[in-house]
């Protein structure tokens, strides 16, 4: 980075740093923010020019495949490569049914990106991604539900993938025990529906107006998690490049410089230097979003978070309850059209670039955002639990003769 885009960068981020203090001073008489759970919130500086909000906002790419799979000719090294061209904090690969890259030491800091090893899993339900493992997992000897206690045995987290690729949709809904899913896969919801399309441009054309024109809404997916969570409780959603570059007549399709910028997952992560262990916290918690950098740059500046007008309660991921003044509140790096979904149904929208909204009942909230009639952000959700006194209590079992 030039010393002028650093100058950028950081005016970039004063400037939304003093957005947060400007909305949060409006709701809480500029009151000092407390600390719930972990320091969500610290304190607000001299001239209200900054908040720390206690979370670095960190970028990445995963569910990226190269040549350690049988169906991709990117390399780990184009995948290094892109990934430190485009400043990205981190990369995970999930190679087909292989942890090869991690036992040759693949894992670790390469530049300045932190790179992770995974794998994909082709189970009998579908295709499942196992993070944070070390060991190999013969899937050809477990049912999908064994695949995934074995995944949690080692520690590790699993996200059903692409669970509406034409090929090998995810058959076994009746599974319990994993972090989440691809509520987004650029490879399944937009490369698999234009491939005819895909190899005209490539031929013919820059990339990035044809990758831009067949972004759209992943609605099945979509759908798919938020059922998931209505039966769950918590289920993570994440934004999966399914990275495969491929190689023909000296051409690149699908290349990592484009797959990196079609989509890529945010962690809210309470400490740097970046660490593997924080980055899978993050994902377990469900402290991300996903951006599609095509549309427009987040600028690791996102921020949806839940208060009282005094403190802050929660980030996205988290599970809080409801108490009297409980209010969302977003923060963008621009103006978009922004709804907010409760259970899966849209319930708000504001054209804004900081919207504060009043809950009054208990529910899964998250949030979209989009761009010139393009999707552009999705947050997970912040679980508004019942208070205490509004639970349902259990009937009685006593009876009498």
């Amino acid at each position: 980075m030039t010393s002028t885009q650093q100058t950028a960068h950081s005016r970039q981020h004063s400037a939304l740093l003093c957005a947060v203090c400007l909305v949060l001073c409006a709701v809480s008489g500029c009151a000092v923010l407390g600390t719930i759970k972990q320091p969500l919130a610290q304190a607000v500086a001299a001239g209200g020019e900054l908040l720390d909000d206690g979370y670095a906002d960190v970028a990445g790419a995963l569910h990226i495949h190269t040549t350690y799979s049988h169906d991709a000719h990117g390399t780990f090294e184009d995948v290094v490569r892109a990934a430190n061209a485009q400043q990205l904090d981190y990369v995970i690969l999930t190679e087909h049914n292989t942890l090869q890259p991690l036992r040759e030491g693949k894992q670790g800091w390469h530049g300045a990106v932190l790179v992770l090893i995974g794998t994909e899993l082709s189970t009998r339900g579908g295709h499942y991604l196992a993070l944070n493992v070390t060991e190999e997992i013969d899937r050809h000897q477990l049912t999908t539900q064994q695949i995934i206690d074995e995944v949690a045995r080692q520690g590790g987290l699993g996200f059903i993938a692409h669970p509406y690729f034409k090929k090998g949709r995810w058959k076994d809904w009746t599974v319990r025990g994993f972090t989440g899913i691809e509520a987004y896969n650029v490879a399944h919801d937009t490369l698999d529906e234009n491939k005819l399309r895909l190899a005209l441009w490539t031929l013919t054309a820059p990339p990035e107006p044809f990758y831009l024109s067949i972004i759209d809404r992943p609605y099945d997916p979509l759908r798919a998690w938020d059922e998931l969570v209505a039966r769950h409780g918590k289920v993570v959603g994440i934004g999966a490049t399914d990275a495969h570059e491929f190689h023909l007549w000296g051409l690149k399709f699908a290349p990592y410089d484009i797959m990196f910028q079609m989509v890529r997952t945010h962690l809210l992560v309470p400490s740097t230097p970046l660490t593997p262990d924080l980055v899978y916290e993050a994902l377990r918690q469900g402290h991300a979003y996903w951006e599609l950098a095509l549309v427009a740059d987040a600028q690791r500046g996102v921020r949806f978070f839940a208060h009282d007008g005094q403190r802050v309660l929660g980030v996205m991921g988290d599970e809080i309850r409801l108490e009297p003044n409980l209010h969302l509140t977003a923060i963008l790096p621009q103006p978009a059209l922004l709804t907010l979904f409760k259970d899966g149904q849209a319930i708000a929208t504001a054209s804004e670039k900081s919207w504060d909204v009043a809950v009054s009942d208990p529910g899964a909230y998250r949030l979209e955002a989009s761009l010139n009639g393009k999707p552009w952000l999705f947050t997970n959700p912040i679980y508004v639990r019942p208070a205490p006194n509004d639970e349902p209590t259990a009937p009685s079992t006593q009876h009498t003769e």
